[in-house]
């Protein structure tokens, strides 16, 4: 640098002015995770056995927001299982029983309901295939959509040992505060039509599991298993991971389970049932993986399955009997303290593992090495 025609001394050098650092930012915790970047090419979780998600598939090229994806894939799926499906099986049946019995001319309207009403094989096999059709392959659909790594987004691998069995443990202490919370939901006042109308969806229920007709194995199958699967794949495989991806794991975990609770159809159920969808989500993310859900689903619903064929096979057992002793409040208090304990070891064991990492995160997948051209074959 001249000044005033001089040539400073070359070993007197002007001393640097410190470029002030940027405020460092404090990592985001898995909560307030936020929306992956369209710039994005794949989202990665925080299992050290976790690989990317790619996101190429049509909804992410298109720029779909995760969280319109959810709504829209929630409200299908519905319609798609109650509406479409399960109708057009029940209709099938119908006419092909009808048709069995010699029937020459068309069934009055009288006849069809009867065969609805009376027919609980039936009943639950287009319950069944609606549910395979409508949650879990469609499920599966519509993750293709977004990424090619479908396994991986919906978080179909291997889970953390220790944690999915405190999952479990999760299980036998959150059924008496389920329990007890549908009692304090039953309390609230509902229209007339509606508690009818709920009446007879349980009494439906109930004859079908303990009159006899179906086997054990085949209600297991009927209201287990299937559920378990073709549920949490859509539910915390599907939705959880758009709504994580748009709000954050909490929001993700309360939210879905939420809906959970709502799909069912039964407002006098509504608590309970949100309350168990909201500890499926929070085992199936702080586990790592879906089996999890699956495990607890299973539990819950195969638990209840069991328990009815043991009251149906013992002639001195009467469900309602059971049914009227209900949960005493401290019962319920202390499942709900005993739940607590169990989240915290929960949350102990996922950050003794992948620590304070977040699930989602945007990551840049590098493209394979192009290979060079091979020489012309002779």
């Amino acid at each position: 640098m001249l000044v005033g025609g001089l040539r400073p001394d070359p070993a007197v050098t002007e001393p640097e002015i410190p470029t002030p650092a940027a405020p460092a930012s404090a990592p985001l915790p898995p909560a307030d995770l936020p929306r992956t970047p369209p710039e994005a090419d794949a989202i990665v979780d925080a299992w050290p056995w976790a690989r990317p998600s790619r996101l190429t598939g049509w909804l992410e090229r298109n720029a779909f927001h995760p969280l319109l994806t959810a709504l829209l894939v929630f409200v299908a799926a519905f319609l798609l299982f109650q509406v479409v499906v399960a109708p057009i099986v029940l209709a099938v049946g119908v006419i092909w029983d009808l048709t069995q019995n010699g029937g020459a001319e068309p069934p009055d309207m009288s006849v069809i309901l009867e065969q609805l009403t009376t027919n609980g094989r039936l009943m639950m096999t287009a319950n069944t295939i609606g549910q395979v059709v409508g949650f879990g392959l469609f499920a599966f659909a519509v993750t293709r959509l977004q990424t090619p790594d479908v396994r991986e987004y919906l978080r179909i691998r291997k889970p953390d040992g220790p944690a999915i069995g405190l999952a479990a443990v999760g299980w036998l202490t959150i059924y008496p505060a389920v329990l007890w919370t549908g009692q304090l939901n039953e309390r609230v006042p509902l229209p007339d039509w509606l508690r009818q109308l709920e009446q007879q969806q349980v009494d439906l229920l109930e004859g079908l599991l303990l009159g006899g007709d179906l086997s054990t194995l085949f209600l297991f199958v009927a209201l287990a298993l299937t559920p378990s699967i073709c549920e949490e794949l859509l539910f915390r495989g599907y939705l959880q991971r758009q709504v994580e991806r748009g709000w954050g794991t909490v929001v993700s975990i309360v939210l879905v389970g939420v809906l959970f609770g709502l799909y069912h159809l039964r407002l006098s159920q509504a608590l309970p049932l949100s309350l168990l969808g909201i500890y499926l989500g929070f085992v199936v993310w702080a586990t790592g993986s879906l089996w999890a859900g699956f495990v607890v689903h299973i539990l819950n619903n195969g638990f209840a399955v069991l328990a009815s064929a043991v009251v149906r096979d013992s002639p001195d057992m009467d469900l309602e009997s059971l049914e009227s002793m209900g949960v005493p409040w401290y019962v319920g208090v202390l499942g709900i303290a005993l739940t607590a304990a169990v989240v915290r070891a929960l949350l102990a064991r996922r950050q003794a593992v992948v620590g304070t990492t977040a699930d989602a995160r945007p990551v840049v997948v590098e493209p394979a090495p192009s290979l060079p051209p091979s020489p012309p074959v002779s």
